[in-house]
């Protein structure tokens, strides 16, 4: 669902605060220079002009629109192969959703080849519980003397389950053995590879009348009116320019059957002694809600690459080499099974009767930057051009712009050199070497439509939160503090538990000694870190410690940008602009502290962002962390499946079950919803009130008691007498629905206002509409409704938090937004409870006790919310 949205600049409720002039703003970062054409580009890609081109968001000639167009009007124009005209939407028109699914075409039997739903459940849950032989047979014993041999099922014993499942393996492609074989050292070694049919599962997918609705099959650029001009915007890859430039090259009557694929090696054991090395597959055509999903339809393991050790021989040039090598022989097994219908195309009819002429394309390939390091053949990070995709020398990655400083990678040149056969092994790899390449024939080249260095993608998990952050600014600030001693140390642990909760956010008490495998943690650490600590800093005069979190803060911007779910052309501008500023930030701090060298390949990478986004749509298209999530599976089929010898058989095994599960499972829910519609969400006892519903009610309680519960508490001194009224119901948790600035949908806010909450009194903070033209923050204190003639109002008394108007140069330099309660009985007030826009997360500051901050970078909606409603914040 899609609200109206209308963006205005407010001025904000402020108070001045005595301080000298403050110094100049520094001239803003220029604008990106957008080139380019929103209609077709059947010119050379961009990435082979070697610069960075965006497409122009001017308004596309369009004929036979209204006369009037509203502000936050939509239009869709399709790839000419689609044959469909323009089509324009208001706001509350605009739907995206796949069509329902026509309940006659559901199997009514979606449990086959099992004989019954209860045989079927029974088999999921003994695979979900990981049971073995004997556990199977004595609980089928027990559930036939439970039911006195009246029992559902048709399984007696273990083997009656084996041959089940050897017939349902069939529902799902299976995993099949190969064998990998390459000369080292002049002696034949041959490698395990289990994969299954790229090609016939994707074909699985789109025979499923379910899924088979749901496939997007053509490039769309999509526009929204600001009420002067038509912007374009992208999400889906679908909507971005890679996808459009396929389709230009292919025939007129041609479906692309667009992949993703993830590839990376994960300890299965405790120890990391026993590794797997899954490839997971997700298919581009089908919604982000579906593939980065974890039912049928979304991420798939098709293949399980070997891994090729030997401690004798490890660190070896030509033992590295050689591991390249069997990598991409290996992955061919599974490219093998598209490659020929990318060249010739393939006629199917897919489960909604519709016929298709599909061509598979490689369109995104996710990893961590070790991972495309192999697949691109790059020598890593000592090498002498350590990026996947540009050719940036090793000791200039610090450099950033607002378009790449140095040219992208082209396969061409490289082929060339391979096949030179007049170059000796030495000579090639000396050739090779300033292009920071290993002398091997990559996979990617085979496959028509795909350019591996196109196709390789940014990885926020693992270059921001699992690298930029945690293992550099993060590991520097750590550092830095254990090295002003104990009195910092345990001042900012002390300053992060200070932090209020907030949904989805972890909390932490202690963060300065501490070590994460988790990205998520580091991420949550990022976006509080300079209002918790930055006083630390400044008390104990550490220029380093200063000069640290002004880096931060810029990455801090970069990564809630890189983090937006919908993309424009101001918010791609902005990230450009961004990394600029970040890229001189970072510069200053390294020329005045120079012990740590900041060139690597981490801190380059998302110079290419923009440029994905632009190709493949938002990031998270190509975020590792869906598939990495995948991995948790692997290591618990290992740990609890398997008897720990010839793994990959077992593993590929209980995964093709998985698989085979996740199948019949959603055929099941399927046939489910259409008899007897979707599952009842559990009833909530609210009071709604326009966008704000009130749940978790107490007891009805008069004026008296509230006033003698709360008689020490000045926000309720006069409280009778300010509300005149009796009470009705108060309630401890306010549900806000707000409209995302980001993607136009509803998001909801469960704030919290109670005196113990998980035994700690949490009081949420808020933005509210002051009036029609200003909002404000404030924070909760207490959430009533009073009836009165028959009619309930939804009230709250909030202690209000001003706007601090004159910036400070702390402020500026770490974008801190401050507000101030200057007085709580001046501060405290009743506002509707309707006039609450959405919550805040506000901590305070340390250094001055009626002062707080509001994280701008909690979420992209408040990042951008806070932009556009405080402009003097913008920094």
């Amino acid at each position: 669902m899609f609200a109206g949205i209308l963006i205005i600049l407010l001025a904000p409720s402020v108070e001045e605060v005595p301080e000298e002039d403050p110094p100049p703003l520094q001239e803003e970062a220029p604008a990106l220079i957008v080139s380019g054409d929103a209609q077709s580009h059947t010119s050379s890609s961009p990435a082979r002009e070697q610069h960075l081109r965006l497409p122009t968001f001017r308004p596309p000639t369009v004929n036979g629109l209204p006369d009037k167009l509203d502000i936050d009007d939509f239009l869709t124009i399709s790839h000419p192969h689609a044959k469909r005209p323009p089509v324009h939407k208001r706001f509350d028109e605009f739907n995206r959703a796949p069509p329902a699914v026509d309940p006659a075409k559901l199997n009514r039997t979606p449990w086959h080849p099992f004989k019954s739903r209860a045989d079927f459940e029974f088999a999921e849950f003994v695979l979900n519980a990981a049971l073995n032989e004997g556990q199977v047979d004595a609980l089928l014993a027990l559930i036939d003397r439970v039911s006195g041999g009246q029992s559902q099922l048709s399984f007696r014993k273990y083997s009656d389950l084996k041959d089940v499942w050897a017939a349902a393996s069939r529902v799902t492609p299976p995993f099949l053995k190969h064998t990998v074989t390459a000369p080292y050292k002049k002696k034949e070694r041959t490698f395990t590879m289990y994969c299954r049919s790229l090609f016939e599962w994707s074909l699985g997918l789109l025979k499923d009348p379910m899924l088979a609705s749901k496939f997007i099959w053509h490039a769309q650029r999509l526009f929204k009116y600001n009420g002067t001009s038509w912007e374009r915007f992208v999400d889906e890859p679908n909507t971005a320019d890679g996808w459009w430039r396929a389709e230009d090259a292919l025939p007129e009557d041609a479906d692309p059957l667009m992949y993703v694929l993830y590839a990376d090696k994960t300890r299965l054991s405790s120890f990391g002694t026993q590794k797997g090395y899954p490839i997971i597959a997700r298919i581009a055509n089908l919604p982000s809600d579906i593939r980065n999903g974890e039912e049928f339809g979304g991420g798939q393991v098709v293949g399980f690459l070997p891994i090729v050790e030997d401690e004798n021989e490890e660190g070896k040039k030509g033992f590295t080499t050689y591991k390249r090598i069997i990598w991409h022989e290996s992955f061919w097994i599974l490219l093998e099974t598209i490659s020929k219908y990318a060249k010739t195309g393939y006629k199917f009819t897919c489960g909604n009767n519709v016929t298709r002429i599909l061509y598979p394309i490689v369109l995104i390939l996710v990893a961590d930057y070790e991972e495309q390091a192999m697949m691109s053949l790059n020598r890593g990070p000592k090498g002498l051009s350590p990026c996947p995709v540009c050719l940036v020398p090793q000791d200039k990655q610090i450099f950033l712009g607002l378009e790449p400083q140095y040219p992208y990678r082209e396969a061409a040149p490289v082929q060339a050199l391979l096949d030179n056969t007049e170059l000796t092994k030495r000579q090639l790899d000396e050739a090779l070497k300033p292009m920071g390449l290993r002398p091997v024939e990559n996979v990617f080249w085979k496959l028509p439509y795909c350019d591996v260095y196109r196709a390789l993608s940014w990885d926020r998990l693992h270059a921001y939160h699992g690298g930029l952050f945690s293992d550099h600014l993060f590991e520097e600030f750590q550092q830095i503090v254990k090295n002003l001693g104990r009195e910092a140390l345990v001042e900012v642990n002390q300053q992060f538990d200070n932090i209020p909760s907030w949904p989805n956010l972890n909390h932490f008490d202690a963060v300065v000694s501490v070590h994460f495998t988790d990205g998520q943690k580091y991420e949550d650490i990022s976006k509080a870190i300079v209002q918790a600590t930055h006083s630390v800093f400044r008390r104990m005069k550490s220029k380093q410690g200063y000069m640290l979190l002004k880096c931060i803060r810029r990455y801090i911007i970069l990564d809630v940008l890189a983090s937006l779910e919908v993309h424009m052309e101001a918010t791609l501008r902005l990230y450009a602009a961004e990394l600029a500023k970040y890229s001189q930030t970072i510069q200053e701090y390294a020329a005045k502290f120079p012990d740590k060298n900041w060139n690597f390949p981490k801190g380059h990478t998302h110079q290419h962002l923009v440029y994905d986004i632009v190709e493949k749509g938002v990031s998270k298209n190509f975020n590792t962390k869906p598939f990495e999530k995948m991995h948790g599976v692997i290591k618990g089929i290992y740990q609890d499946q398997t008897n720990f010898k010839n793994v990959e058989a077992q593993i590929a095994r209980i995964e093709h079950q998985l698989s085979v599960t996740r199948y019949i499972r959603s055929q099941i829910n399927a046939l489910d919803t259409a008899l007897h519609g979707p599952p009842k969400e559990p009833k909530i006892d609210l009071f709604r009130f326009d966008h704000v519903h009130l749940g978790a009610p107490q007891k009805p309680a008069s004026l008296s008691e509230i006033e003698a519960a709360h008689a020490t508490e000045l926000d309720f001194e006069r409280f009778r007498l300010r509300l005149e009224k009796y009470l009705n119901q108060r309630f401890n948790i306010p549900q806000v629905d707000y409209e995302s600035r980001v993607t136009w949908k509803l998001n909801t806010d469960n704030l919290r206002c109670n005196p113990s909450f998980h035994g700690a009194p949490r009081y949420d903070h808020i933005i509210y509409n002051i009036n029609h033209t200003e909002v404000g923050f404030a924070q909760l204190q207490f959430v009533f409704v009073c009836e009165f003639m028959g009619t309930r109002y939804p009230l709250a008394l909030v202690r209000r938090l001003d706007v601090v108007n004159t910036r400070r140069t702390v402020d500026r330099d770490l974008g801190l937004c401050r507000v101030r309660c200057t007085n709580i009985r001046h501060a405290s007030q009743f506002i509707p409870i309707t006039s609450i826009v959405r919550g805040a997360l506000i901590t305070p500051d340390a250094e001055k006790a009626s002062d707080s901050f509001v994280i701008d970078t909690v979420d992209g909606d408040m990042f951008l919310r806070l932009r556009q409603d405080f402009p003097l914040w913008d920094t």
